[in-house]
């Protein structure tokens, strides 16, 4: 026997919301249902109806329908720059892994701009968000704590406007790379920067700029940041070149702030025929991809599992408690610096050689 066509269709909208797809834009109209589902306005009439009847939705006041509460299990967001980036990736992967863990429904939310609605949209209206900002807390912490829902910062720090943070890479473990670059024997020690200004890219480059004033070295500052959502590479790659080309690069050690200023730097020396690793000591002050895997292998900060401060957020969010009772910044005591070619280049791959 056929089904009714109205029963197939509430099947595949209580799917949708059970996937979140109507937890930032919220339940469209009748009208509008009829139109995404490809049935009439009177079918779409008995789908509402029935997911009314079955407790998917509620009615609100104003006639507007919504997801109703405790119907499904808890719907959290990452919420992240609509740039790809290996950052979002590896909070995707980690999240992921944690939802199936956990039983908690995870939604991939992408914003344009700073100022775009779907930051306080999602935040609104899923129960918890993990949020990858591009801005800092000044701008948009007061507007979102308004929301009243829960939300946790990621590789920011945005504790001292009371909200929750986790913040993998401090930045004031640069100096660890710097102590690495000075044990080989370099006095003069210079920066790339091409990333967009933010509190960790400042804080970062300022860990630089103190280090080698307190030990009395040099150093210079290569810092174009590029436009926000612009492809940082060519821009790194650009700097180098333009350098080797003139005749004025005369680096002999680079701290790069972002991985993507690293290989990018690494590639124009190669170009120009000058050995990263040999003939200038390269390293990033961070971590993100697999520093073994390119050659010559990036010596960065070792990779932090982000797990473990995931789960202190999630058992909280699990718990429904009202209010955060954990440390406002959620942070790694210690980072190694792991050791590759693009600062000793005789070491192989596969040797794990990490100063602590």
């Amino acid at each position: 026997m056929r089904r009714s066509k109205h029963i197939t269709a509430a099947e595949r909208l209580i799917r949708r919301i059970q996937n979140g797809d109507f937890y930032v834009r919220g339940i469209p109209s009748e009208r509008e249902l009829a139109e995404e589902i490809g049935v009439s306005r009177m079918t779409a009439r008995k789908v509402v109806k029935k997911l009314l009847d079955d407790g998917h939705l509620s009615r609100l006041p104003n006639g507007r329908l919504q997801i109703r509460n405790g119907n499904s299990r808890p719907q959290i967001a990452l919420l992240a720059s609509a740039y790809p980036s290996t950052e979002t990736e590896g909070w995707n992967i980690s999240l992921s892994k944690l939802s199936r863990e956990f039983g908690f429904l995870l939604r991939p939310v992408y914003y344009y701009h700073n100022d775009d609605p779907v930051i306080k949209s999602t935040i609104e209206h899923f129960d918890c968000t993990f949020f990858l900002p591009s801005c800092p807390p000044e701008n948009l912490a007061p507007e979102l704590k308004k929301t009243g829902k829960p939300f946790f910062i990621l590789n920011s720090d945005w504790s001292s406007s009371d909200v929750p943070s986790i913040l993998l890479f401090p930045p004031f473990f640069v100096n660890k790379l710097l102590d690495h670059l000075s044990s080989l024997g370099h006095r003069r020690i210079d920066c790339l920067n091409v990333q967009p200004g933010s509190d960790v890219i400042s804080d970062r480059i300022g860990q630089w700029k103190s280090w080698i004033d307190e030990h009395g070295f040099k150093g210079r500052l290569f810092n174009e940041p590029v436009k926000e959502y612009s492809d940082p590479y060519p821009a790194a790659y650009g700097i180098i070149d333009r350098l080797i080309r003139r005749g004025k690069f005369d680096t002999k050690a680079l701290l790069c702030i972002s991985e993507p200023a690293a290989l990018a730097a690494m590639c124009a020396m190669i170009d120009h025929g000058i050995r990263p690793g040999r003939d200038v000591a390269v390293c990033v002050a961070g971590t993100g991809m697999h520093p073994e895997s390119f050659r010559p292998s990036l010596t960065s900060l070792k990779g932090v599992d982000p797990v473990p401060f995931l789960v202190t957020c999630i058992k909280w969010i699990m718990k429904k408690k009202s209010k955060w009772t954990g440390p406002l910044l959620l942070q790694p005591d210690n980072i190694e610096v792991s050791v590759h070619q693009s600062t000793v280049p005789e070491i192989l791959n596969k040797s794990k050689l990490k100063i602590k």
